[in-house]
């Protein structure tokens, strides 16, 4: 399942030194709760359904954004030197779906930016993303 590969990954970032959190992208439904639904009732509605009033859609993300997205700490140097900066990471993480357009898209808007993105299949890959393992090739 993807969601525990992404554990894994978020996991394995914070081992090598990063910090990735999940990014997620959707749309749901905002407004005022009116009641929860503990009977049916004639709308129709069922146990555990929620009734909002003056519902709006909520959308979070954007198309393309990487599923997991943080920090990897770098040191910058000569004028800098000893000091400590992070650099804008994202990792598309992917089990079996394609990539899309738009995630190539982010992905290289991110990494011609200075930032470190690309895709992931696994933990070997997520270390070459973020500059640990610089001789694996990530093909995205």
């Amino acid at each position: 399942m993807e969601s525990d590969l992404m554990r894994r990954l978020q996991v394995a970032a914070t081992n090598l030194g990063s910090r990735l959190f999940r990014q997620n992208t959707g749309m749901g439904w905002t407004g005022n709760t009116v009641d929860r639904i503990t009977t049916t009732r004639l709308a129709r509605v069922q146990n555990g359904d929620v009734v909002i009033r003056n519902a709006r859609p909520f959308h979070s993300g954007f198309p393309g954004w990487s599923d997991l997205g943080g920090w990897s700490p770098i040191v910058i140097i000569p004028d800098m030197v000893g000091k400590t900066f992070a650099i804008y990471t994202v990792a598309e993480v992917k089990e079996r779906a394609p990539v899309t357009k738009e995630q190539l898209d982010f992905i290289a808007a991110v990494n011609a930016a200075g930032g470190r993105a690309g895709v992931v299949h696994n933990e070997k890959e997520l270390a070459a993303v973020l500059g640990i393992c610089p001789d694996v090739k990530i093909p995205y």
